[in-house]
């Protein structure tokens, strides 16, 4: 497991969500991460006739107040984890 499948499962395992992507140029480093949590869970919208379950997109609060690197976000989790348990 990499470090970065280890930091999605944290975030999983605190029952956070998470958005990452990368910036260009692209390469070591340039990927960077948004933290939050639902508020409302997304609900089951209608199905289509192809028989796909839409989901409404639900609400979430962003935890994070800019976008984070992995040594920034792997920071920011510990604290969080330290003061949420």
């Amino acid at each position: 497991m990499n470090h970065r499948e280890r930091m999605l499962k944290w975030i999983d395992d605190l029952g956070l969500i998470v958005i990452h992507t990368e910036i260009k140029p692209y390469g070591k480093g340039t990927r960077r991460y948004m933290v939050g949590r639902h508020i409302e869970e997304p609900k089951d919208s209608f199905v289509s006739k192809s028989g796909k379950v839409h989901k409404t997109q639900g609400k979430q609060e962003w935890l994070t107040p800019i976008p984070l690197t992995g040594v920034e976000l792997e920071k920011w989790l510990t604290e969080y984890s330290e003061k949420n348990q």
